[in-house]
């Protein structure tokens, strides 16, 4: 009797998981989505993300890693800036990290102007000068 018991439980579970559709992670994952509707919490909701070039930097000189003014200005360019500490493991090797710096550079040059660096040295010192990083 109580293997009957055993096989039809195993039976119905089987039928009951055949009807499911597979989830995945983003399934699961909460949406950025603040809104308080009833399906403001779907994933057709969810806001898009941008995909932003990086560029490779050896250290935070200069760049003001971690303010948001700085980040929105190099965002509305189309890149950001990954500071990777050379001889890390598990990094990219020096000639990735150029090959990527001049490809992304390359592509600023014909989408910004060539002058973009001068433009966002110019923005970042505005930042710092609102932020108060700017002292003098």
């Amino acid at each position: 009797m109580k293997q009957v018991l055993i096989l039809i439980s195993l039976i119905t579970f089987s039928f009951s998981c055949l009807g499911q559709k597979e989830r995945t992670v983003d399934d699961e994952l909460p949406t950025e989505n603040l809104e308080m509707r009833k399906d403001s919490n779907k994933r057709t909701n969810r806001p898009k993300r941008k995909n932003y070039s990086q560029i490779y930097v050896p250290n935070a000189n200069k760049i003001l890693y971690g303010n948001p003014c700085v980040l929105e200005e190099t965002h509305k360019m189309g890149f950001e800036y990954l500071i990777e500490p050379p001889n890390i493991s598990g990094s990219k090797t020096w000639k990735g990290k150029f090959l990527n710096n001049l490809l992304v550079k390359s592509k600023l040059v014909v989408t910004r102007s060539p002058f973009w660096k001068m433009i966002l040295n110019k923005k970042i010192k505005k930042c710092r000068q609102m932020s108060g990083d700017l002292v003098g």
